[in-house]
């Protein structure tokens, strides 16, 4: 299976894994504390160990790959002060999960890796019409002057604590500059 999930801390200072669908998972061997730290994210690749379970009863898992996940807060429109035209493409939709609008794009890379691309999430504006209130926002990328020559995937998670007035809105308005065209996504807000 895979699955995106948070890295959280039991009582006694061990690690496990919750999925974004609320799956707790202990991976078979022990998470180091020195490598993991809780509030990190990853898409986890893993095998089920049928009949194993935790002395709390919860699945035990056979780790075969841990992705890392970006994770970024939501930055003000009005404190934005970078660039974010350069083109990306979204892979999916973004979702909601784990408690994140989480985001899987491709963008064109250059062989060097010594620069860095930046994406960022800018919340640009709320909208109230009625009873419904919309927040805009604008998923850019930025590739800090890298030539392209393959395409990249990568994950990023923005809390959505970070998004300002998010629990009075009712759906969330994305736009994303994809090649040369701009899309924009609405996305519903769950229980509201």
């Amino acid at each position: 299976m895979v699955e995106l999930c948070t890295v959280k801390e039991k009582g006694d200072k061990s690690l496990y894994l919750l999925s974004d669908d609320g799956n707790v998972l202990f991976p078979s061997s022990s998470m180091d504390v020195s490598t993991y730290q809780s509030g990190q994210r990853f898409r986890v690749t893993y095998i089920k160990m049928e009949g194993k379970t935790s002395s709390e009863g919860e699945s035990i898992v056979d780790i075969k790959q841990m992705l890392p996940v970006l994770i970024k807060d939501v930055v003000s429109g009005d404190l934005f002060t970078g660039s974010v035209n350069d083109p990306l493409w979204l892979i999916y939709r973004p979702w909601f999960g784990g408690g994140f609008l989480n985001f899987e794009f491709s963008f064109d890379s250059g062989a060097s890796t010594d620069i860095q691309h930046e994406v960022q999430l800018i919340q640009d504006s709320t909208v109230q019409v009625g009873a419904s209130r919309k927040i805009f926002l604008t998923f850019g990328h930025n590739a800090n002057g890298d030539v392209s020559e393959k395409s990249v995937t990568a994950l990023v998670s923005f809390p959505l604590t970070s998004i300002s007035d998010f629990g009075q809105a009712d759906s969330l308005i994305v736009g994303v500059l994809e090649g040369s065209k701009r899309y924009l996504y609405r996305i519903s807000v769950p229980n509201r």
